[in-house]
């Protein structure tokens, strides 16, 4: 019997250690249901509705898919490390601004990407890259960062 009950208590430690430490660490698991994270990104004193993508799923899929977004709507990466983080316009309809940033200040940006021609083959699609390292890109319409007058070296906030 108290085997049986030293055996419980190192259960029940074992499993609320690991409910503990999975708690700290957003998990991604692929094909389930992830809740979509929205805030306001602030530049130039215009508010852009971003949605965030911080898990490789979100990360993979992107704007892919979508008919299109509004005019003060984006997405935005958040990477844990500086990098030149690759970007590609698979399964984009729209054509698309790139605002490359580290550490909540414009680095660089690419403007109207265009969206691949249909039947173009994912092998031919041109990779996007920032000129240096970055830890946030920023998606938003082909046209926004004219419009918004973005520029390397403006700074971005980020609010619920």
């Amino acid at each position: 019997m108290k085997k049986f009950i030293f055996q419980a208590i190192i259960l029940i430690i074992v499993i609320a250690s690991g409910i503990f430490l999975f708690s700290q660490k957003k998990i991604d698991i692929p094909f389930m249901p992830q809740q979509t994270v929205i805030k306001k990104l602030g530049i130039n004193g215009s508010i852009i509705k971003v949605e965030i993508a911080d898990t490789q799923s979100k990360k993979n899929l992107g704007l892919g898919g979508r008919a299109s977004i509004s005019s003060d709507e984006g997405m935005l990466f958040v990477y844990e490390t500086a990098d030149k983080y690759p970007y590609w316009m698979k399964g984009l309809k729209f054509p698309l601004d790139f605002v490359w940033i580290k550490d909540n200040k414009v680095v660089d940006t690419l403007q109207y990407a265009q969206p691949p021609a249909s039947g173009e083959p994912d092998a031919s699609l041109p990779i996007y890259t920032s000129k240096e390292p970055v830890n946030q890109v920023l998606e938003v319409n082909g046209g926004t960062v004219q419009r918004l007058n973005i520029k390397v070296g403006d700074t971005i906030t980020l609010s619920d």
